[in-house]
């Protein structure tokens, strides 16, 4: 059983600061910190796809301020790999094929606009105010679904703030959750002992995974709309001048995609959305 792991940091346990997710010194105490919960969360994650019977986990570390180096510097369990988010459009996620039994996301925040969540967002902190599928608000966790999904992937499991869990029971009530925190307001939080939740993500885990056939894939015909609302008009700005790019609001841009595999690909001189 092959298992694909995708982490972030704003849902990790024991992470309650902006800076120990983006303090912009490699060095910093805080982020030093951050690195050190990501591990611990991952590592319970993979502990509890191996207990489980996994035979294969694949981790893609998909917190944009790592650089995709987190786990040069702080360590991952040796039973598991390491693999690469490729750029390009479409995305490239190594060793994502429909050979996987399933997909799991670590430290992931709820999206952009969620009452109550702990530094929600969809790609762009403080700029994008929303993000829609099919005229429909979604974030990141629903883009993995996706992208996932249109390779014959279901996701699974995912473990973050309260919020979160919400947003799974609501969009994809087959995937289990693992609460590490409850969010009081966006940058603030009510931290649960990351001790206890970490035991809690490697149980959930593995309850998980042995109903993973029972998983649905999140699949939607094409074409898809995809928009974008930002915080000021002058980032839609930006948008709205590539081809094939709609103008609906002052501070929105719609575009549509042929392949649920472009639901990463953001409208550019290197990458132009199909007419619609």
């Amino acid at each position: 059983m092959k298992i694909g792991i995708m982490t972030d940091m704003e849902g990790l346990a024991g992470v309650d600061d902006w800076d120990q997710c983006y303090a912009t010194d490699d060095h910093d105490p805080r982020y030093l910190h951050g690195l050190d919960q990501l591990a611990a969360d991952t590592n319970a994650t993979v502990a509890g796809c191996f207990d489980a019977g996994a035979t294969e986990v694949i981790v893609w570390d998909g917190h944009g301020r790592n650089r995709q180096s987190a786990f040069n510097r702080v360590k991952l369990d040796p039973r598991a790999t390491l693999r690469k988010i490729v750029s390009g459009a479409p995305l490239h996620f190594e060793g994502l094929d429909a050979t996987m039994a399933g997909v799991l996301m670590v430290g992931q925040h709820a999206m952009a606009g969620t009452l109550h969540a702990f530094l929600d967002h969809t790609q762009c902190p403080k700029e994008i105010c929303r993000y829609l599928i099919n005229g429909e608000e979604h974030g990141e966790m629903s883009q993995l679904a996706l992208f996932a999904g249109a390779q014959g992937v279901p996701l699974i499991h995912v473990s973050g703030d309260e919020s979160l869990g919400e947003e799974a029971n609501r969009l994809f009530p087959w995937v289990q959750t693992t609460a590490t925190k409850r969010g009081t307001g966006w940058a603030t939080c009510e931290l649960y002992p990351p001790d206890e939740v970490r035991a809690q993500i490697r149980a959930d885990v593995a309850a998980a995974l042995k109903y993973v056939k029972d998983a649905q894939l999140w699949q939607l015909p094409t074409p898809i709309d995809v928009g974008v609302e930002y915080g000021w008009s002058a980032l839609a700005d930006e948008r709205a001048v590539i081809p094939h790019v709609r103008r609906p609001h002052p501070r929105m841009v719609e575009w549509t995609i042929d392949d649920p595999r472009y639901i990463y690909s953001w409208p550019s001189a290197d990458w132009t959305p199909p007419a619609s």
